[in-house]
């Protein structure tokens, strides 16, 4: 979900209407790859045809606003920029939130702005993902049905509680939820490189989260050994694809463990056309931005925290060992 900051409604002038036409259709080029036909996309988008879509781009048809929030999603640009508030020292956000009167469409529509993300960055061969977890990050257990569940499980019980106590057993995992997870995956594979910084805790948290569940009776110790025998076998293979430094059919991947704790998840995407800022918020909410300064203070920040950490993939191997076997000691104590 966008939000932007909305100025007080004026009566709009023909030329007032002419100039953001004119800030759009520039937008969308700034936005889309060098060798994309602008037409045809607007064409597939906004369902018009070639003549239609000619008139806008000539400024003889204004876009209206359905079709702007529209471009202005796929795309992810900010109306308020295309209207001209570009003072240096406002910097743009898109807030990406999850609202509990409509939980199921926005956790849809917040992973499908990743997927489109990604989708944007397979048309470059030198994309790149910086990230730093405090989490279990989603395309680490994405493939593992009772982690997927249970932390869905565990949101909604945040977010809504459970007056009626529903077991883990009775919860059903929203198809839509699993379809859209398994896209996700897809999509995120073509990253050409990435970078992870691990906060040493994530996957002994996770078990804590488990063990209280059980503690509240909402989970049958069947279940929990089940969901055990998952967050073992993720570390497993992640240590595997630490040690070779390759992953998702042969991109290059690094891991570091973090010597300092940080205080939320953050992302940063860049290849040589784009570049996006990425910090989650309220467990599955985040808040974008492509705004330059926003992106570069982000990736000096993830940088910083690499210095300050060990890198376990490909070499490090004492320090991987060690990592990943205190990892399932302190899990097999937990449960």
């Amino acid at each position: 979900m966008h939000i932007y900051k909305v100025a007080p409604s004026l009566p709009i002038s023909e030329n007032m209407n002419q100039k953001f036409s004119e800030n759009l259709v520039s937008a969308i080029k700034d936005a889309l790859p060098d060798k994309t036909n602008v037409a045809i996309y607007l064409m597939d988008l906004l369902s018009l045809g070639k003549e239609a879509v000619y008139r806008r781009l000539r400024g003889t048809v204004s876009f209206d606003i359905e079709e702007s929030a529209l471009i202005s999603r796929d795309l992810n640009i900010s109306l308020d920029h295309i209207v001209g508030m570009k003072s240096e020292d406002k910097a743009i956000f898109n807030l990406n939130l999850i609202q509990k009167s409509d939980i199921l469409d926005d956790y849809c529509r917040f992973i499908d702005n990743y997927i489109q993300t990604f989708r944007r960055l397979q048309l470059y061969s030198n994309s790149k993902c910086y990230s730093a977890y405090n989490v279990i990050p989603l395309s680490f257990y994405t493939q593992y049905d009772l982690i997927s569940k249970f932390y869905w499980y565990k949101w909604l019980y945040q977010m809504e509680g459970f007056e009626n106590t529903t077991q883990f057993s009775q919860f059903s995992f929203p198809t839509r939820v699993s379809d859209i997870h398994k896209s996700f995956i897809q999509e995120s594979r073509f990253i050409d490189s990435s970078s992870f910084v691990l906060a040493r805790n994530i996957f002994v948290s996770l078990a804590r989260d488990v063990d209280f569940f059980s503690r509240l009776n909402l989970l049958t110790k069947a279940e929990v050994q089940q969901i055990k025998i998952e967050l073992i076998d993720l570390l497993t293979n992640l240590e595997s694809v630490a040690a070779s430094g390759i992953w998702n059919g042969g991109k290059e991947v690094f891991f570091y463990l973090s010597n300092m704790n940080f205080e939320s998840s953050y992302t940063y995407l860049e290849c040589s056309d784009f570049e996006l800022s990425i910090l989650r918020v309220f467990s599955f909410g985040s808040i974008h931005s492509l705004k330059d300064q926003v992106c570069k203070v982000h990736k000096d920040w993830l940088d910083s925290l690499k210095r300050s950490s060990t890198l376990i993939s490909r070499s490090g191997d004492v320090h991987r060992a060690e990592y990943f076997n205190e990892q399932k000691e302190a899990i097999n104590t937990i449960l």
